[in-house]
């Protein structure tokens, strides 16, 4: 990957600029024209290197619940518990994880606690009775995955992904969203159009004016409701070929400090505390991706005696079920 692709994917990870050019603000920053800006996105985006440019939403601001949950699966159960997950719209993310005993993992987003409930039903039936634990996230300390394709410091671009009150689990109750709103979603949910003025495009299909449009994505991201506007990369065709979960077992009283340490480490993308089960001690989880799977152990080492934490497990990735992105406002 050339020099000017790597700055200028480090720049619109974490936010795609909002404005009418949105690509002569891309080729200012890295020093490019705007039309070399749009052509080298656009030839990113076709080589699958970035996997979708558009709205990352915090799920709960839509009215929206979601959980982590994980599973005890016999090996003569993970297809046909795959097939059931590629039918069902709510499970997003679902990986084979590399624990001895709870082995699969996946992410359900869903319109109401019933939902969930109702799918874990489903999938505990199809695997003839096997535990299936929901572990919703208690408080949020990190949340958006930005990848370091340079050598450039991203610690700015990192720091926006860090918790803000809004992100923490039991904070107020959703904002009322309006069916302008839900358009609005539906619209940025999706890949932003293959154009050098994607918002002119978008903000003609609801028939209003681009700039309101554009004050409309700002309302957004001041209520909360989107967590950013940016690029979404294909780990492995950026060269970030393994990842592991690190969980922690963190003392009770311990967990704020910790969490909020861990989230200032660049390498973890997402930090949650969340709920412990009878034979699973572990409340803090950490998300970390590296070029190779020692690189991903070093960085755990580096966070554990950084934070003093020395009780941990590191659940690498075996294989990838389901990675799908929220469709919110399909029914």
């Amino acid at each position: 990957m050339e020099t000017v692709d790597r700055k200028i994917l480090n720049n619109i990870q974490a936010a795609f600029p909002i404005t009418l050019r949105p690509y002569y603000m891309v080729g200012k920053k890295v020093g490019i024209t705007e039309e070399e800006a749009w052509q080298r996105v656009r030839a990113l985006r076709e080589n699958g290197i970035i996997r979708r440019i558009g709205g990352i939403f915090d799920s709960r601001r839509l009215g929206y619940i979601t959980t982590l949950c994980t599973a005890e699966v016999p090996n003569t159960k993970i297809p046909v518990v795959g097939d059931l997950m590629q039918g069902v719209d709510e499970i997003t993310h679902s990986y084979l994880r590399d624990h001895p005993k709870y082995n699969m993992w996946f992410t359900i987003i869903a319109s109401s606690q019933q939902r969930i409930e109702t799918i874990i039903s489903n999938i505990r039936s199809a695997l003839g009775g096997s535990r299936v634990y929901s572990l919703p996230a208690i408080k949020v300390f990190k949340l958006g995955v930005i990848f370091n394709l340079g050598n450039e410091d991203t610690r700015d671009q990192s720091r926006l992904m860090q918790a803000r009150p809004w992100m923490n689990a039991g904070n107020n109750s959703p904002p009322a969203v309006t069916e302008y709103d839900k358009k609005l979603v539906r619209l940025l949910q999706e890949d932003l159009p293959y154009s050098i003025t994607p918002y002119s495009d978008l903000a003609d299909k609801l028939g209003i004016n681009v700039q309101i449009f554009l004050k409309s994505i700002q309302r957004f991201q001041d209520r909360g409701i989107i967590r950013r506007l940016g690029a979404i990369l294909a780990h492995r065709k950026s060269g970030f070929i393994s990842n592991a979960m690190g969980v922690w077992d963190v003392p009770e009283e311990q967990v704020n400090e910790t969490g909020m340490r861990m989230a200032e480490f660049k390498e973890v993308t997402h930090c949650y505390q969340r709920h412990t089960f009878h034979d699973w001690p572990y409340n803090l989880f950490t998300m970390v991706h590296g070029k190779s799977d020692q690189e991903c152990r070093e960085i755990i080492a580096t966070i554990s005696e950084a934070t003093g934490i020395n009780n941990y497990a590191l659940l690498f990735s075996d294989k990838e079920l389901k990675k799908t992105s929220m469709r919110y406002f399909n029914e």
